[in-house]
């Protein structure tokens, strides 16, 4: 490879898999950043074999995965690597991947991110992008085969490419969202800023989000713990409130979803009081947020 990337990939209690995806990713890549964000740092060199271009970083879960991607942000800028490449644990990725990605994002001068279409591997199904066509109108596809590039909103953070050098200076994931909502806070962010974000439908990743049963439907039931409701709800009305002016028909579009999943969870999954109940604490919580337009980018 003659692009100089740095591979960030996070660790949660990693499975099996887990040492699998690490050596796919090492072979593509010129080094490999390993971020345990396990809270009691289980993962050793011990576990596995690391691949020889690799380094475990223990992050003990401090900011969540905003703060386990703003490690790689800061790394591959201090290092001055020319891209940054974003994994999840569970992510399955083809050869070749990061070097057709990189060929594609040079080909576009304005765009900062870059990431492949993904099948959701839990329900086999493709993942959703949502193309900016205009402030009052937005477009979902459903890419199953290749359509070419299309230019997104936004897009999840496995397995994209950040352009290292087109990043505004002091440009971060805002830690105060934690894990939901960070990557759209901020591919939004950018494309405030004029930069275009893409998704390159002739590459395919397998990644799982949520906790689908097997076999789900495009909108099953996601099964986040209760928790995780209470979160996404809060950071959903922050970025609402946020980009409202900016990206009104996403808002709407966004309020559609919401509304499915307090629907399906009400359905479909277990504890549903409990999660109805974090949903509207985290609604609550997110009209509350006063700093709303404050943005915590800044690694303290």
């Amino acid at each position: 490879m003659n692009n100089n990337v740095l591979s960030c990939i996070m660790a949660y209690y990693p499975g099996k898999e887990f040492k699998t995806v690490c050596d796919i990713i090492a072979r593509q890549t010129t080094f490999l950043l390993i971020i345990d964000n396990s809270p009691d740092c289980s993962l050793t060199t011990s576990d596995f074999l690391m691949p020889d271009n690799a380094i475990i970083v223990s992050n003990k879960n401090n900011g969540a995965v905003a703060g386990a991607l703003n490690i790689g942000l800061e790394l591959a800028i201090f290092k001055k690597f020319d891209y940054l490449q974003i994994f999840d644990q569970d992510t399955m990725l083809p050869p070749n991947l990061t070097e057709s990605l990189i060929k594609n994002i040079q080909a576009r001068a304005n765009a900062a991110i870059i990431s492949p279409r993904f099948i959701n591997s839990s329900t086999n199904f493709p993942g959703r992008v949502l193309a900016y066509t205009s402030k009052w109108w937005v477009k979902s596809y459903w890419p199953k085969n290749n359509i070419g590039i299309i230019d997104a909103l936004f897009t999840i953070s496995s397995a994209s490419i950040i352009d290292i050098k087109k990043l505004p200076e002091n440009t971060y994931y805002d830690r105060k969202l934690y894990i939901d909502g960070c990557d759209v806070d901020f591919c939004l962010h950018l494309q405030n800023l004029g930069f275009d974000i893409l998704v390159d439908t002739s590459n395919c990743v397998y990644h799982g989000i949520g906790s689908r049963k097997k076999g789900g439907g495009r909108w099953s039931a996601t099964n986040y713990s209760p928790f995780r409701k209470q979160l996404g709800a809060k950071n959903r009305i922050i970025v609402w409130r946020r980009y409202i002016t900016k990206y009104p028909g996403f808002i709407i579009n966004d309020c559609f979803v919401f509304t499915l999943d307090i629907a399906r969870t009400i359905m479909f999954e277990e504890e549903k009081f409990a999660k109805i109940k974090a949903i509207f604490i985290g609604i609550y919580q997110g009209m509350q947020e006063k700093e709303i337009h404050h943005r915590n980018y800044i690694i303290k």
